[in-house]
């Protein structure tokens, strides 16, 4: 058999020993948990073609060769208790029917027993079905190696785009978090600009009922002094009529006067 794996190389490529970090899966089921001494013993990097390779050779007993191949899609999970390293591998026992309905009612059991939820995003309910998925995995595998392969990169690809969603989200809560800031120091610069023009406004406004009210003094002082003035030229015009008057009946007196001057003359000539 020959597989086209140099994509998937980094998801069946593993360290036999694994992490001491890696966490425990409550549904996978594994072998009794063996001391080992150091981390560095039985470390190896195998890959899924390397062991196919080496079965094809009859150079691996196929229950050692089905272990690695679990190791390589399911690493050993690695932890140190009591001052002593433990390994914990995939089971190679295969999946009764008794196990299945067992499985079934642990998930149902689990997923009610830490709330999660039964639609929308729920990281608990994603957690379980992701421990699941890999207990199915290992099944699959024990019977079926290609399978458990293909079912391997299934999972790696729901779980890249898991993370590209994640990606996504996060960049678009940072973005709406920027844009948010953004538009609140845009809003503070706002009001800022809004009180300073209010407080501006009412400085003109001011400014125009004082300069209403100088106005209206000014245009009432304007119209006492034009009353002022118009008194005055009419008590002026008074006068000068009146003066005119008493011009115009002295010099009807005097030409009264010449005339009768004129007579007496013309009379004194005559006799």
């Amino acid at each position: 058999m020959t597989f086209e794996g140099p994509k998937f190389e980094s998801s069946l490529t593993s360290t036999i020993l694994g992490s001491a970090e890696t966490p425990s899966n409550i549904f996978l089921h594994v072998n009794p948990a063996e001391e080992t001494s150091t981390k560095q013993e039985g470390e190896t990097n195998v890959t899924f073609e390397s062991i196919v390779e080496s079965a094809e050779d009859d150079h691996m007993e196929s229950e050692h060769q089905l272990q690695l191949i679990l190791d390589c899609i399911l690493p050993p999970r690695v932890y140190e208790q009591n001052g002593k390293l433990w390994k914990q591998q995939a089971s190679l026992h295969p999946a009764t029917r008794l196990d299945m309905i067992n499985l079934e009612e642990k998930l149902e059991s689990e997923l009610k027993d830490r709330g999660a939820k039964p639609f929308g995003i729920c990281p608990i309910r994603r957690d379980l079905y992701g421990q699941f998925f890999d207990e199915l995995i290992r099944q699959v595998s024990v019977s079926c190696a290609e399978r458990g392969l293909l079912l391997v990169r299934v999972r790696d690809e729901i779980r890249m785009t898991f993370a590209t969603y994640q990606n996504v989200l996060e960049s678009a809560i940072a973005y709406g978090v920027r844009k948010a800031l953004f538009i609140e120091n845009e809003q503070t610069r706002a009001t800022t600009e809004w009180k300073v023009q209010k407080e501006k406004n009412k400085e003109l406004l001011l400014k125009i009922a004082q300069l209403e009210k100088k106005l209206a003094t000014d245009k009432i002082v304007s119209e006492e002094e034009l009353e002022i003035v118009e008194q005055r030229m009419k008590d002026t015009n008074e006068r000068l009529v009146e003066a005119n008057r008493i011009l115009k009946n002295q010099l009807q007196s005097i030409l009264q006067m010449d005339d009768m001057s004129h007579v007496k003359v013309g009379d004194t000539l005559a006799q």
